[in-house]
């Protein structure tokens, strides 16, 4: 048996971050990519490519509101010298996504304005390790609206650090795919009990 231990000291309460303000919306497109959405791409997520006219018609319907389109990709070594670890073994036996590939580009009927925002992601949560908190705050964005794939995955990972930051946020349902049924309806549910709005 362990004996219980106190903590030491008083534990002090860290400072809350600032909430975002301003009034914008973020339309966050999270790896489309030929890599990951087309039929035998070598990390195809299911029903990926059936998602693209969603995607594009809520990009058009966001540009006219004059919301913000934020691009978030990965773009590897081929080396394998950025992935994260847990990937490195699959992604070593068949890369995917290799920066100035054809795979790394956007699927067809997906295309950014000069005005958009783009970044490349290091990991699953678009937030890690990149300067999108900011470069939103700085935007006046005060709301997240996510789709992609894989939503178990990149999706999730980065609203669910959104409403970390304070950010209200939403995930669009016909615009985001997994890997099947069963994970993308049982993310959506998490992800309402997380505090984000799935939209239909």
């Amino acid at each position: 048996m362990y004996a219980a231990q106190s903590l030491p000291g008083p534990l002090e309460v860290s400072a809350a971050a600032p909430l975002p303000e301003g009034s914008r919306t973020a339309l966050m497109v999270i790896d489309m990519q030929n890599d990951f959405v087309e039929t035998g791409a070598p990390r195809q997520v299911s029903g990926a490519m059936e998602i693209v006219p969603a995607i594009a018609n809520a990009i058009e319907r966001m540009r006219v509101q004059g919301d913000l389109i934020v691009w978030a990709c990965r773009a590897y070594s081929l080396d394998g010298s950025n992935v994260e670890a847990a990937r490195k073994p699959q992604f070593l036996r068949n890369p995917y996504a290799v920066a100035g590939t054809r795979g790394a580009d956007l699927v067809d009927g997906l295309n950014p304005w000069p005005e958009d925002l783009s970044l490349v992601t290091p990991s699953y949560s678009a937030f890690f390790r990149t300067d999108l908190d900011l470069k939103l705050r700085e935007a006046g964005v005060s709301k997240i609206v996510g789709c992609g794939v894989d939503l178990s995955r990149c999706v999730r990972a980065t609203l669910v650090e959104a409403v970390s930051l304070g950010y209200e946020c939403s995930v669009l349902g016909p615009a985001v795919a997994s890997r099947n049924d069963q994970a993308l309806n049982a993310n959506l549910a998490d992800m309402a009990d997380l505090d984000i709005t799935v939209e239909e």
